[in-house]
């Protein structure tokens, strides 16, 4: 028998190891404990203007990962804009946010194929959570992601004196 594996990881991220925080902890390090979870599968507390394509929670069991990624794009044009226009340097969730974010996420997952009946899968992570597929309908995700959200933030305005596009 042969067997060909590619290594296909949904609940680590190989490329988080390389992701420093404003802490310099990793993402992997920070992931490792409770697992993947992140504002909309985008932002992540802890790693200011780091916006993901492919977040936590984010993959679809049931239709167009494309769609979901378009989804995200939009979210992240809408906040550089905002940033741009506002004068705002760094945008990172509120713990607040996020964590009522993943605690609605969690209780809808729950009630899912993939949460239930035991069984263990690709899916759930070492702590047995569901940190990869989003348990609501797609066109739900297009619309908690329609608009930059300022509010769910620290935003950290930009430094008198620094211009766009000015070398550090």
């Amino acid at each position: 028998m042969l067997v060909v594996a590619t290594g296909f990881q949904t609940t680590e991220q190989p490329i988080a190891e390389h992701i420093r925080g404003r802490e310099g902890t990793s993402l992997s390090d920070m992931w490792a404990e409770h697992g993947m979870a992140s504002y909309k599968g985008t932002t992540t507390r802890g790693f200011p203007n780091l916006f993901q394509i492919v977040g936590a929670n984010t993959g679809p069991g049931h239709s167009s990962m494309v769609f979901m990624i378009e989804s995200r794009v939009a979210y992240i044009v809408d906040t550089l804009k905002t940033m741009s226009a506002q004068g705002i340097a760094a945008v990172e969730p509120q713990q607040a946010a996020r964590d009522e974010w993943n605690a609605d996420l969690h209780r809808r997952m729950q009630r899912t194929v993939w949460s239930t009946g035991g069984c263990s899968s690709w899916y759930l992570d070492a702590h047995g959570k569901n940190t990869t597929l989003w348990p609501r309908a797609t066109f739900t995700f297009r619309r908690l992601l329609a608009r930059f959200d300022a509010d769910s933030y620290d935003l950290e305005p930009a430094r008198a004196g620094i211009t766009e596009g000015a070398n550090a």
